[in-house]
């Protein structure tokens, strides 16, 4: 399987006999999937891809002028000849394959006119936002914090892609998947609390059953009362308990709770709801905190955050500087 399809775009991965092939009869099934395992970062170009070939498939036949026709005739014969040790592929689906592959420039442009762009909400600096999802499951969005969807088919496969973090109150129904560059989360209908930023990664479940993996193939189930995260050393997933006082996460009462958290985490949040940006002296950056800040109020902010651990602040304008 070629690496450099991790450079693709979904247009022209939808262009590609071999991944035609794979989405149209599940040839070359293994390399596809042994390469998704290692190229996890793609999977949003895979689906959307996928779904332009099936959508190819099932449109309404299109001319083809006599330069392309020729050229298409040329690759059916191409495949046909070309010499196999693996199963025998009926002529008919060759030619079906390739006739989907040669005919997707011309019915690329009808496609782009009745299929949606994927919908991306982002949450900025400073906000948290609302995001009401077609099937009526519900998204609230952290600052700083975004999710990726397809509108048109979203009640078909109820996927979508978080950036950040973000609560889910999702309607019972099919699974429910949110895809993040660490795993994915699976659910049927449940809430739930999700955070995905590059250097974190948690799960927490406050009502229902949350199934959670990751790329290393580690699978947690967890109920209400229960989080999982992964371990930042050994990248596997664990799990524990706390106190379930409250139907929604902290955060969406202003609140911002650390327990033995790196400071450079604690001082990431704070940039996100404050729209500010702090520098840590050399030396700070794992430095451990535990406690809470509160938004509203940044003075109060960085007193809280600083103070316990004995360090002084330096304002100017908008960037903050924390150190010894």
């Amino acid at each position: 399987m070629k690496d450099q399809y991790t450079t693709y775009t979904a247009i022209q991965l939808a262009g590609e006999d071999k991944f035609i092939a794979w989405v149209l009869d599940g040839a070359h099934a293994q390399e596809w999937e042994t390469w998704l395992q290692r190229h996890t970062t793609v999977k949003s170009t895979i689906d959307q891809a996928r779904r332009i070939v099936l959508d190819m498939v099932h449109l309404p036949n299109q001319e083809l002028d006599a330069e392309q026709e020729r050229g298409l005739w040329d690759r059916i014969e191409t495949d046909i000849a070309r010499p196999s040790s693996k199963k025998k592929i009926s002529k008919a689906r060759i030619i079906q394959w390739t006739t989907v592959a040669a005919a997707a420039a011309v019915l690329l442009f009808f496609w782009i006119g009745t299929n949606n762009i994927p919908t991306t909400v982002q949450a900025l600096a400073g906000e948290h936002k609302e995001v009401q999802l077609p099937e009526n499951s519900d998204v609230q969005l952290n600052a700083g914090s975004s999710v990726i969807y397809d509108d048109k088919h979203f009640n078909m496969d109820r996927q979508i892609t978080l950036t950040g973090e973000a609560f889910f109150k999702v309607q019972p129904g099919n699974r429910f998947v949110v895809n993040t560059t660490h795993g994915t989360v699976t659910v049927l209908g449940t809430s739930f609390n999700v955070i995905a930023w590059p250097d974190r990664f948690e799960v927490t479940c406050f009502t229902g059953k949350v199934m959670v993996n990751n790329h290393l193939q580690d699978r947690v189930t967890i109920t209400p009362g229960e989080r999982c995260t992964r371990d930042e050393a050994t990248f596997k997933l664990k799990s524990n308990t706390f106190q379930l006082s409250s139907e929604t996460p902290d955060w969406m009462r202003g609140k911002f709770v650390f327990d033995n958290q790196p400071l450079k985490i604690v001082v990431e949040e704070l940039e996100r709801q404050y729209n500010i940006t702090v520098k840590l002296a050399p030396g700070l950056d794992e430095l451990k905190y535990v406690g809470l800040f509160e938004s509203g109020d940044l003075d109060k902010a960085l007193s809280l955050i600083t103070w316990p651990l004995h360090l002084k602040v330096e304002k100017n304008g908008n960037t903050i500087r924390i150190m010894f």
